[in-house]
């Protein structure tokens, strides 16, 4: 019996040893991984459009502040401007015939100049100005919740990603026993055979089922090549990368109250979705302030002037009112639009949240679902593996045929390939559930835990 393990095992190595350097690539750990991906292009798009509502924030501030400037003018009228001393010159001609005529005096020249200090400043919008400043506050709200909702995908897609490889090769690792115990199965089917211990035809099937599992093992080592390729392009890097980290187990989950009350703070969807709201309401309010009058201070002093008579003051300031009367309804309009955009936004943050509540119960349901699978799925590893082992027996005394040993060998398979779906499921389960309701920070130390830190007995 134990020649016959290490035989299984020699013919086992000799399949993974090639297929391990054939994919070998580059180690990374799933901390490493996640620090890369905070350099992700999408997250420097979410970067880029954070930054352009700081500055729309900025702007916004900047209109509760003078406008201070310089203005120039230089100009010419059709002709200069004239004192007429036509009657002047006419009673003069009157008194005195040899009187020279007296000409016009030019009050001012048909060029002119004028440079000037301006300042403008509004100190009544009807509340246009802060509403704009609010807005520009949820603006930044906005762009930071969906920069965090970037992130939190990106680390869901390296969750699935990362560990997806491992899984893989797990996987791998099954076909690949698969093989290698049917091999030595057949090996045995042959010399059984030989002895005319067990007719051709059960050797026959014992080929057949080789065949099959050398299929299957070809399948996941494509399954593989792909699984490292999609991770080593969402690191953005150009060669292959092998996970050293291993799939831990996630802690058990809380009540499923405790989560939806923390998505509904925290998920990044619902502050979008809130900020959002913000803003139309703001946009509500400035809709209204068009109703009112705007009143601003004004001033100019003069800096330099050409051709310009003593009789320009220097300088001067004012207050200045401004109402439009009638703008054919363009008013009215704009405020319905505002409202509209309003009730719109409070419904889609009605749904949001109803929708998150949904998400979060789902996702609380898959991880216990995933639990109950791993449960199931290590039992039935252990009963799988004992029948493989009686059959094996009952096959090398000629008690049982070769077909049962295939379907026992096919049977551990199936349960070892379902139990490390059940714990990729849960794993996945778990993550999304936790960056739903705002445990980033707790899914990055679960899933760079090695598997031997964690808690083996947690199934």
């Amino acid at each position: 019996m134990g020649l016959r393990i290490a035989r299984i095992h020699a013919g086992l190595l000799a399949w993974l040893v090639p297929a391990a350097m054939a994919l070998a690539g580059k180690p990374i750990s799933f901390p490493d991984a996640a620090t890369r991906i905070e350099d992700h292009p999408q997250l420097e798009v979410r970067e880029a459009l954070h930054q352009g509502a700081q500055a729309m924030r900025d702007g916004a501030r900047a209109l509760r502040y003078p406008n201070i400037g310089v203005a120039a003018t230089y100009a010419r009228i059709s002709d200069p401007i004239e004192l007429d001393l036509g009657l002047l010159n006419l009673i003069l001609h009157d008194l005195d015939p040899r009187l020279p005529k007296i000409p016009n005096p030019v009050l001012q020249p048909d060029t002119f100049g004028i440079a000037m200090a301006t300042i403008t400043w509004p100190i009544f919008t009807g509340g246009r100005i802060s509403a704009a400043n609010e807005a520009s506050k949820a603006g930044i709200i906005v762009t930071e919740a969906a920069r965090d909702e970037t992130r939190d995908a990106l680390l869901l897609d390296l969750v699935a990603r990362y560990h997806g490889v491992g899984v893989a090769m797990q996987a791998l690792a099954v076909e690949e026993g698969v093989v290698a115990s049917l091999r030595e199965h057949l090996r045995h089917a042959n010399s059984l055979e030989a002895n005319g211990q067990i007719a051709a035809l059960d050797r026959m099937r014992v080929e057949v089922a080789l065949a099959q599992a050398e299929t299957s093992r070809q399948q996941r080592l494509h399954a593989l090549e792909i699984a490292k390729a999609g991770l080593a392009s969402l690191l953005s890097l150009e060669d292959d990368v092998d996970p050293v980290t291993q799939l831990g187990t996630p802690p058990r989950v809380e009540a499923l109250s405790s989560y939806q009350s923390e998505a509904l703070q925290t998920n990044p969807v619902l502050r979008q979705i809130a900020a959002a709201a913000e803003q139309a309401e703001q946009g509500v309010r400035a809709a209204h302030g068009e109703y009112w009058p705007t009143v601003a201070l004004v001033g100019g002093y003069e800096l330099e002037s050409y051709h310009l008579p003593e009789l320009v003051p220097e300088w001067t300031v004012g207050v200045t009112v401004a109402m439009p009367l009638f703008d054919g309804g363009a008013r009215r309009s704009r405020l319905s639009m505002a409202k509209s955009k309003l009730l719109e936004a409070q419904a889609l943050h009605r749904d949001g949240r109803n929708k998150i509540r949904l998400i979060i119960q789902q996702r609380y349901l898959d991880c216990e679902d995933a639990i109950r699978r791993v449960d199931v799925a290590t039992r039935t590893v252990a009963l799988a593996r004992e029948s493989l082992r009686m059959q094996r027996i009952a096959f090398a005394e000629g008690e049982t045929r070769s077909i049962d040993v295939v379907d026992a060998e096919n049977a551990l398979a199936t349960a070892r390939l379902g139990r490390l779906a059940a714990r990729y499921d849960h794993a996945l389960a778990w993550a999304t559930l936790m960056l739903a309701s705002g445990h980033r920070d707790e899914v990055v130390r679960v899933f760079s835990q090695d598997y031997s830190e964690a808690d083996s007995n947690a199934y």
